[in-house]
């Protein structure tokens, strides 16, 4: 006993000791949002020499901070601009949503002060975008940054909550704090509890690399013991209400964990509202549906689709009227694109799972007659296993004579894979991917001069969307990857696009060698293609659109 008292004794001096040799901390300069992006120092300089040292610092700047507005377009299919104003003037109106543009802490490098935008938005919360033929285009505005007293008491520091780095981007734009994005959070949180949240970022590790470091469920203290205590600082976003105890933060697996009603930056949420009336979607995209110029009654082409935002665009664009094919390789994202559809009641719109880099299918009339007549039979196996039931007949030799039957009738040789595939539906019934709603077609490719406009937004860095707080996993091999990999789409688009037809090139990035090098590369690999019209590149992304003249 003697020895447990004297080393609490000990303990207890270590801590006051350690107490008044800490310095006193600051609360603005830890319980603020500035961030500073970090990036790999060959990538730094390789955008310093492309920008300028000064240029490339008010844009790393500009990227850590969410847009001073919401960007909405609306579904003229369904409803018009006018009537979308006046609903959305109700709803933020019952929401409380205040509408100032101009935060405490002054005007940040985001808001644009002194655009045409900027003040017209001073006239309403809402606005329609000026720029001709985009009247179908609403702004909301927001506010921010704003200065937050998170009540911070020397030696009480707040309750606090930690969310992953994607949570808090998704915040900074409007977003609530969903129980997923939780990684740490203060002992003793009850339902109702003022918070105050920050964002945990991906941090290098001494062997290399970058991982978060903080283990989902850390209980925090506020003390510079925490994890990464020092690294979160200027990284708080904003103030909430916590909507379920600790334990309920870790054990449930959906939800609101945190109702953000205090934040940095104050823009208004659209979940859930007015469904298939408006989509949420960056300007940008907005501009890229808009310079494809899709008409009625065409073919049109989108190699890379997912989720469906662009592909939206364009049928609303087209009226509903002609084909829309939609690509990407992931199941789920197709599916994505189709519940999109759906919910805006778009008919036009074809999706399938394809490679886009598979996406040229040669002409050979005879494979083509023998695929339909092979896909013919085996679709017949299909659609007898699924009006039929097992009961009084042998499943086998039922199986087997439809496929003797199918030949017999001019079909092609089907294999025994085949025909043991056929009898596993018949006895299984179709499987998940192939179940009313969730099947998903796939396709062996289009013949060259297939369609009249192909959109080509391609997969790229991502280093111009907003708001970012980590860009550190870029490096120079990345990125050349990422400009290798754009050149052998945009090939396979120039093929698929008829003589006289339009390819749009679109990225979310501020990579010189994936926009401005692959626009140089098509204009000299391609001498019959000529530069139609360049979007301002202060859109981002950039968004070029190329016309065929072969």
């Amino acid at each position: 006993m003697k020895k447990a008292r004297d080393l609490h004794l000990l303990l207890k001096t270590i801590r006051r000791s350690s107490t008044t040799t800490t310095p006193k901390m600051d609360p603005s300069d830890r319980y603020c949002f500035s961030p500073i992006l970090r990036w790999n120092p060959e990538v730094e300089n390789y955008f310093i020499k492309a920008y300028g040292a000064d240029h490339f610092s008010i844009i790393s700047k500009a990227l850590t901070r969410p847009s001073s507005y919401s960007c909405v377009r609306v579904n003229t299919l369904k409803s018009t601009s006018d009537a979308v104003i006046e609903k959305l003037l109700e709803i933020i109106k019952e929401k409380g949503f205040d509408g100032d543009c101009h935060g405490k802490e002054g005007s940040g490098p985001n808001e644009n002060v002194g655009s045409p935008l900027e003040e017209s938005l001073k006239n309403g919360p809402i606005v329609k975008c000026q720029i001709p033929g985009l009247e179908y285009v609403l702004f909301v505005k927001g506010s921010g940054p704003h200065m937050i007293d998170y009540g911070y008491v020397p030696g009480a520091p707040p309750k606090e909550v930690i969310v992953s780095r994607k949570c808090a981007e998704a915040v900074l734009r409007g977003a609530q704090v969903f129980v997923p994005g939780v990684m740490a959070c203060s002992a003793h949180v009850e339902k109702g509890d003022t918070v105050a949240v920050s964002a945990a970022t991906e941090q290098c590790n001494p062997n290399g690399g970058w991982a978060i470091g903080i283990t989902r469920g850390t209980v925090l203290q506020g003390l510079q013991t925490d994890p990464y205590y020092f690294e979160r600082n200027g990284l708080y976003i904003g103030q909430g209400t916590a909507t379920m105890s600790r334990a309920g933060l870790f054990r449930a697996s959906k939800g609101i964990a945190v109702d953000m009603n205090n934040r940095v930056f104050r823009l208004p949420s659209f979940y859930d509202v007015l469904e298939g009336e408006i989509f949420l979607q960056n300007l940008p995209s907005i501009v890229t549906a808009h310079a494809l110029d899709p008409q009625k009654g065409e073919r049109i082409l989108d190699m890379c689709a997912a989720p469906g935002g662009k592909t939206t665009a364009i049928a609303i664009l087209m009226k509903d009227e002609g084909e829309l094919v939609a690509l990407d390789r992931s199941h789920n994202k197709v599916q994505d694109i189709q519940k999109l559809a759906a919910e805006m009641s778009l008919t036009c719109i074809t999706t399938y799972k394809l490679d886009v880099l598979k996406a040229i299918r040669q002409r050979n009339e005879a494979d083509d007659i023998n695929t339909n007549q092979s896909s013919n039979s085996l679709r017949f196996h299909e659609e007898k296993a699924s009006s039929s039931t097992a009961e009084g007949f042998n499943l086998d030799k039922t199986c087997e004579d439809n496929v003797s039957n199918a030949i017999e009738n001019g079909g092609t040789y089907v294999s025994k894979a085949d025909i043991r595939k056929a009898k596993r539906r018949m006895r299984n019934g179709p499987g998940r991917n192939q179940c009313i709603g969730g099947r998903v077609e796939n396709s062996k490719g289009f013949y060259p001069d297939s369609f009249d406009r192909v959109l080509l937004d391609a997969p790229c860095s991502a280093l111009g969307l907003r708001p970012r707080l980590f860009v550190g996993e870029v490096t120079i091999d990345s990125l050349k990857k990422h400009a290798t990999y754009q050149r052998r789409m945009f090939d396979q688009a120039v093929k698929l696009v008829r003589p006289g037809g339009v390819i749009v090139y679109s990225t979310c990035t501020i990579n010189p060698g994936e926009n401005e090098a692959l626009v140089r590369y098509a204009l000299d690999t391609y001498k019959f293609l000529s530069l139609a019209s360049q979007v301002s590149s202060s859109f981002l992304p950039l968004t070029t659109n190329f016309t065929s003249q072969a």
